[in-house]
């Protein structure tokens, strides 16, 4: 290939990958204030793992904390859903982050003051957990409006890109805070970058309009709920990302004690395995953007669970195994692998989803979603802190790894069974195999 031609293959790569940001200035507005925002709510996460560990040392209360700051999308994810359907997204969007700001702050006053209980902590991190549970569906609504149908699918790979190169920059902060400035510095700081987020979001106009409001008062808050019911499709991919969300994701509320106990690492080294994880996941979203194309986009499931599958059995014994200073970069190359297998089944299933649901019950549905994740990763973590207290971090590691690469297998099969390469997606064998 000549140089002319391997330049032009290079600027077509990355205008497909970067499709939505070169078209829409409000939607790159959008981006970038989230972006700053985001980065802050990973580097406050860091640290709240880091201080619970520091105050318990406690694998088990890491899982509770977690389910904590993630149960509460159960409570409010329906009603969530119907406020995004009926709600400006701009304005849902704004209040949320403006609350989420305050809470912040209040958690840096007592971590600050040396008062902070652990219920508290648990107390403030819920309300914060629904204040993000009714932004989300929003924000998918609005995502919407900012680019419209065509460009849907480049911005949901781009939006999950971003939010994990936020938990490599995060991390990273909260490492350097937490070795430099204390435990208080990285809560100050996520509460100040709510600021560019709703500064970005006061620039912007409101997007084309999406009348759905008769729609939305019709079918009422059970209204996804009987959409799923009708759609075995759609259900099927739901209850896949509810599988891999407990079996899969539970080993990330342990990576505390993972960084302490098997890698014999502090809190730079703790920030370097959270920020290797968030690599991962942003080449695996990036990688999603950049194949938008792609005929048989449910083959990225399966590849993205044995991908994690893998990586995270070698993060389990390999590390360990090999002691002494070559512990923490394998440690850390392991954690890379599995951030990026993970963000392609949950980029994959939420893309899928999104072509298949009507835009009148994209909110609704999107809090479905919020909900699903909000009892599954949880539910994750605390099996997964009562099973390393007994046995180990690195057991928890391996039973996941095995549960994951044995349902690849059985997936497979049932994917390439499909007529045609260019089946529809309403086609997939997953959703059919796990509805039924």
């Amino acid at each position: 290939m000549s140089d002319a031609s391997a330049l032009t293959a290079t600027k077509g790569v990355r205008s497909r990958t970067f499709a939505a940001l070169a078209d829409s200035p409000d939607y790159r507005r959008f981006y970038l204030g989230q972006g700053v925002s985001l980065i802050g709510t990973w580097l406050q996460t860091a640290a709240v793992s880091w201080v619970v560990f520091d105050l318990t040392r406690s694998e088990s209360m890491l899982g509770v904390i977690d389910m904590a700051g993630t149960m509460p999308g159960l409570l409010v994810g329906l009603f969530a859903g119907v406020m995004a359907d009926r709600v400006a997204p701009r304005a849902m969007i704004m209040g949320m982050q403006a609350c989420q700001m305050a809470l912040a702050f209040l958690l840096a006053l007592l971590v600050g003051s040396g008062s902070v209980q652990i219920w508290l902590l648990a107390l403030l991190l819920a309300l914060t957990r629904v204040c993000v549970t009714f932004e989300m569906p929003s924000r998918q609504v609005f995502l919407y409006e900012l680019v419209g149908r065509s460009a849907l699918m480049n911005a949901i790979a781009l939006n999950s890109g971003l939010f994990n190169a936020s938990r490599v920059i995060g991390p990273a902060l909260a490492g350097l805070c937490l070795a430099k400035y204390g435990q208080t510095a990285p809560f100050v700081l996520n509460g100040v970058s709510y600021l560019a987020a709703i500064a970005a979001l006061m620039t912007i106009k409101a997007g084309r309009h999406v009348d759905v409001q008769a729609a939305s008062r019709s079918t009422g808050v059970m209204g996804g709920f009987a959409y799923l019911k009708r759609d075995g499709h759609v259900r099927g991919l739901f209850l896949l990302m509810a599988f891999f969300g407990i079996i899969g994701m539970g080993y990330a509320a342990l990576i505390p004690a993972y960084a302490r106990v098997v890698v014999r690492t502090g809190e730079l080294g703790y920030s370097l395995l959270v920020s290797c994880g968030g690599l991962g996941a942003t080449v695996g979203a990036l990688t999603m953007a950049s194949v938008g194309g792609l005929a048989r986009k449910e083959m990225l499931v399966p590849a993205g669970m044995a991908i994690f599958g893998l990586s995270l059995a070698a993060s389990g014994v390999v590390p360990a195994a090999l002691g002494g200073r070559a512990a923490l970069p394998m440690a850390a190359v392991c954690l890379f692998g599995t951030g990026f297998g993970a963000i392609l089944v949950f980029a994959a299933l939420q893309t899928l989803i999104q072509i298949a649901v009507p835009d009148d019950l994209r909110g609704r549905i999107m809090g479905i979603w919020m909900i699903a994740y909000s009892g599954s990763v949880p539910l994750g973590s605390l099996w997964a802190g009562l099973v390393a207290k007994r046995h180990g971090v690195p057991m928890v590691m391996e039973l996941s790894a095995a549960f994951c690469i044995a349902t690849t297998l059985v997936i497979i099969p049932f994917i390439l069974s499909m007529s045609s390469p260019g089946a529809s997606t309403a086609n997939l064998g997953v959703g059919r195999l796990l509805s039924d």
